[in-house]
């Protein structure tokens, strides 16, 4: 006795919902977007791989590389920087304080900028990167 096996071709296709697809859309919106925006000082800060964005009130700290120190646009002179931070901390207690630095700075000069930012009372910190692109 012969036993004979069919084989039947798949007739039915697999539909992607349409919400996944927006959610797969929104989420590449998110990704590829910046939320930072940068201050007008003409400072070239390297680029990172997994640079971090905040949407958050944020105090600015920047350092050229003429190691001019900013606070918020406004130049301060090195030995005021712990004082004028100590003050805008004293105003909001929670402010995260963006450190920006040019790729040419010394590490040391930094790592001076966070000594300085620790000394004012804060403890919400952190060093600002560009998003380097990806040309595939």
């Amino acid at each position: 006795m012969k036993i004979s096996v069919k084989k039947k071709a798949i007739t039915t296709t697999a539909l992607i919902s349409m919400t996944d697809v927006v959610f797969l859309l929104l989420i590449f919106l998110l990704i590829t977007s910046n939320f930072i925006t940068y201050t007008g000082i003409p400072i070239n800060i390297p680029v990172s791989e997994n640079a971090h964005t905040d949407m958050q009130r944020n105090l600015t700290l920047a350092i050229n590389d003429r190691e001019e120190i900013f606070v918020n646009d406004m130049m301060v002179a090195p030995e005021m920087l712990v004082a004028v931070l100590a003050e805008e901390v004293e105003k909001n207690p929670d402010v995260v304080i963006m450190i920006q630095a040019d790729q040419n700075i010394a590490l040391r000069k930094v790592v001076e900028l966070i000594d300085a930012a620790k000394s004012a009372g804060s403890n919400r910190f952190f060093i600002a990167a560009q998003l380097a692109r990806r040309d595939r």
